[in-house]
């Protein structure tokens, strides 16, 4: 009787202790979405769920501990939908090109923003007072632009990208800097293909911030065909 019990107990408070940490988050999330990432406490939690906030310690131990899971869940929760989406593009037949994949993925990058936008602002909006980030949501951010990375390779294996047109604008310090980056990456990618990933993802990145931030004309203030436009645009800059 001893074990069972003590099997099923043990079960018991792991289950428990999951539904807690996902409603602590889930009402983080929503503290957020009202006053911002700056404006949440273990205290503003704590309120929401009708609990002292020392109980949340045993959850989260500061406030800080409950802002790095909620920086890698926005990260998993981005890399999920964008892997989706290059396995989709990736599935349909005939094979698309790489650029048109990398278009599908972009797309599912600017639909996720979209539809989250406060993991969007927690992940890439202006940086929390007092908070700094840890190796695990900088692994978690290089995660989440797996499938982007990942047309960058497929540009490379299919002849695509435009080697001979990126590497001469490539300044020295550029080059330098490139190289330390090709380290992260395994060497998988050439300093080409990395310098055309960075142009890529600043150009998706900084449209879409501006959609999402409000700061385009009115009548551009929700535009896929902008968007679509800048992505091409940059593609026809890299690709052959």
């Amino acid at each position: 009787m001893i074990g069972p019990a003590t099997t099923a107990t043990v079960s018991r408070r792991d289950r428990v202790r999951a539904e807690t940490t996902a409603e602590i988050k889930q009402l983080a999330w929503e503290v957020m979405a009202e006053s911002g990432p700056a404006g949440l406490s273990l205290r503003a939690v704590a309120r929401q769920m009708g609990m002292a906030p020392s109980a949340l310690y045993r959850y989260f131990p500061s406030r800080d501990d409950l802002l790095t899971a909620l920086i890698i869940e926005g990260f998993d929760s981005l890399g999920a939908a964008l892997q989706e989406a290059y396995a989709r593009s990736r599935a349909q037949t005939p094979k698309l090109p790489a650029t048109e994949v990398f278009v599908v993925v972009a797309k599912s990058y600017r639909q996720w923003a979209l539809e989250h936008p406060t993991p969007y602002g927690l992940i890439f909006g202006s940086a929390v007072p007092g908070y700094t980030g840890t190796e695990a949501t900088t692994e978690a951010s290089m995660r989440s632009v797996g499938a982007l990375m990942q047309t960058m390779l497929d540009l490379v294996a299919e002849g695509r990208l435009a080697v001979d047109r990126i590497t001469p604008r490539l300044t020295p310090e550029l080059v330098d800097e490139l190289n330390g980056w090709v380290d992260c990456t395994d060497g998988k990618l050439p300093v080409a293909a990395l310098a055309a990933a960075m142009d890529c993802y600043a150009t998706l990145h900084g449209v879409l911030s501006l959609e999402v931030n409000r700061h385009l004309p009115a009548s551009l203030s929700s535009s896929s065909a902008l968007f679509e436009f800048a992505i091409r645009d940059v593609l026809e800059r890299i690709s052959l």
